[in-house]
């Protein structure tokens, strides 16, 4: 496994991650997950464009889906490394919903650095970049939704108007699990969540107006917001 300590480096440039995907809601929420951290991210939804933008430009790294149409993921990878300039550096993370019984060593005995299993929540996903990215930007506390609606606000009416949103949250986590129509809830509660500045919920939700399978990645983040106290003052 390549030794990834880029903390020095990073400090001077930031090339950005390169998503390999064939499913928009991911571009959507990698990009809202990593512009937390002050990392730009760069999607293509194929093996051919993967390699395009790689030979074209550097990436600090790569998430990769295996099961995509044309090349798979493993075929890319391999590409990457054997004929890409500064492929061999580069850490390519397979990100899937593949689940081999080898684990994280099935990834790594086919060229890959790592392993970021789909669905994830936001902590997963900011532990793994920022394991391989080195010293990231930290998003100040002071700027978080919670405290911008504060200050807006004033904290009494910004707490029941949070605390409104999560409940709401969890109606609609509830509704959907016993079978309600994902799209009107999506739209509303996507809405709501990107009028309150919570980003990533926002794209998770709205990707549900077009695609109901995309509820086990937004459960698990919604799931992960509502447990780490999302809403709260």
């Amino acid at each position: 496994m390549i030794n990834i300590c880029l903390s020095v480096r990073k400090a001077m440039e930031n090339y950005g991650i390169l998503l390999v995907d064939d499913e928009p809601l991911y571009h959507r929420i990698v990009s809202a997950l990593a512009s937390a951290r002050g990392v730009a991210v760069h999607g293509v939804d194929d093996g051919e464009a993967a390699l395009a933008a790689i030979r074209a430009r550097p990436f600090d790294m790569v998430l990769m889906d295996i099961e995509m149409r044309g090349i798979d993921g493993y075929a890319v990878a391999s590409a990457i490394r054997s004929g890409v300039k500064r492929g061999a550096a580069v850490p390519i993370i397979a990100f899937t919903t593949l689940s081999p019984a080898g684990g994280e060593r099935h990834f790594l005995d086919r060229g890959f650095d790592g392993w970021l299993a789909k669905p994830f929540g936001a902590s997963t996903f900011h532990a793994t970049l920022d394991g391989w990215l080195g010293a990231a930007a930290i998003v100040d506390p002071a700027g978080s939704p919670e405290q911008r609606l504060g200050r807006l606000l004033g904290e009494g009416a910004a707490r029941d108007l949070l605390g409104r949103f999560r409940a709401g949250l969890s109606e609609a986590v509830a509704e959907i699990e016993a079978g309600a129509d994902t799209r009107p809830l999506g739209h509303r509660i996507g809405g709501l969540a990107g009028t309150l500045g919570f980003a990533t919920l926002s794209a998770a939700w709205l990707a549900m107006e077009q695609d109901a399978g995309a509820w086990p990645m937004v459960r698990a983040l919604t799931e992960e917001a509502l447990g780490e106290g999302i809403g709260t003052v």
